[in-house]
């Protein structure tokens, strides 16, 4: 087959754009009105209602759940509104989409094993780890990204370091960013950090999943060009006429949704805590080695060890040995769903409602 039998990749990186969006209406009175008023109802619903009444502590989990989001529309609506009068045409990419819903997966995850009493945080403690988590995570991507794949690019512009926003993150240095953040907050707060690091691992291959979507629908990190016909090739611009494997479809199924499935039956066998981390970083550089066959490598660093290698597999085989290494420290670890890892949780539990209730 040509080229020109391939499809061409032509998605929108945006969801959408404020420009593209009917807005008019939120400067009206009416429009304005309505808003306020919305507002003001969630305050009262959400804030007022619980200060006044004597709710269960069911009732209580509902409000929980439903505040950070209430919270997050109305920034979004004010911002939205912001930008629209200022003239602004921001938009919505589908990579930062992604991530958020990986840290709302996340959450919501996080909220149910809180319900379930099989995890060391409140409410409130939460809100914290996911700022946490989130520093940590672009802290560390960023700083990989430009120490380790383009240090010769940012040492002639070091204040090019600072624009996240034009890209540019290791998802490896990512991994380091969120386990050191993880490790201060575990710290600060008397949690064993091989429990909390399992619940979040568990949740972590969805977010590299929807991320790898997001990366397809921006058009980068492509695949090579294929060798042999490949019906499902995709001409990507950017990567010039000649059709490539979409490596981020691949990396999608097998760094996401195929570790997330691993971790999930290890997860259903008897194990001890640190287990479900050390399988997630084994399984996901694992996985990720044999996906970098399929993907481009990074222009500026391309192949090692006689062009058989990439950057990417370099660290994909420093992670399964950390992996390794994880799992053998963690080896005499409470052993998770007995009688003493519960009373562990309960007594935690017990103490952090008595210091937030002060």
């Amino acid at each position: 087959m040509t080229a020109s039998s391939y499809f061409v990749h032509n998605f929108s990186p945006f969801i959408f754009t404020v420009r593209g969006l009917k807005l008019d209406w939120m400067s009206t009175p009416v429009g304005s009105g309505v808003l306020v008023i919305l507002f003001l109802l969630g305050l009262g619903m959400l804030w007022g209602w619980p200060r006044a009444r004597q709710l269960s502590d069911k009732q209580l989990s509902h409000v929980y759940l439903l505040r950070p989001f209430f919270v997050a529309l109305a920034v979004a609506i004010t911002a939205l509104f912001a930008l629209h009068k200022a003239g602004i045409d921001w938009g919505l990419r589908w990579y930062s989409t992604m991530y958020l819903l990986a840290y709302t997966f996340t959450y919501l995850c996080c909220r149910h094993w809180i319900r379930k009493r099989s995890i060391m945080l409140t409410p409130m403690l939460l809100d914290s780890l996911i700022a946490y988590g989130m520093i940590g995570m672009i802290a560390g991507a960023r700083i990989a990204y430009v120490f380790i794949y383009n240090w010769d690019s940012y040492s002639k512009n070091p204040a090019d370091m600072f624009k996240v926003w034009e890209g540019g993150l290791s998802f490896h240095g990512g991994i380091v960013g969120v386990i050191a953040a993880l490790i201060i907050f575990c710290r600060q707060n008397g949690i064993p950090f091989w429990h909390l690091s399992d619940r979040l691992a568990l949740t972590v291959p969805v977010g590299i999943g929807l991320g790898r979507i997001g990366n397809f629908m921006n058009g980068e990190l492509y695949g090579r060009v294929i060798s042999d016909h490949v019906p499902w090739a995709i001409i990507f611009p950017g990567g010039g006429d000649l059709p490539r494997h979409p490596s981020q479809i691949y990396q999608s199924l097998g760094e996401g949704w195929l570790l997330f499935l691993t971790l999930a039956l290890i997860n259903r066998m008897k194990h001890r805590e640190g287990t479900i981390g050390a399988a997630f970083i084994f399984f996901y550089g694992f996985y990720r080695f044999f996906m970098e066959y399929y993907r481009e490598a990074d222009e500026q660093l391309k192949y090692y060890f006689s062009n058989t290698m990439t950057m990417g597999q370099i660290l994909c085989v420093l992670t399964m040995f950390a992996g390794i290494g994880v799992f053998l420290v963690t080896r005499d670890t409470l052993q998770t769903q007995t009688e003493a890892w519960q009373q562990r949780i309960d007594s935690f539990l017990a103490q952090r409602r008595k210091i937030e209730a002060e």
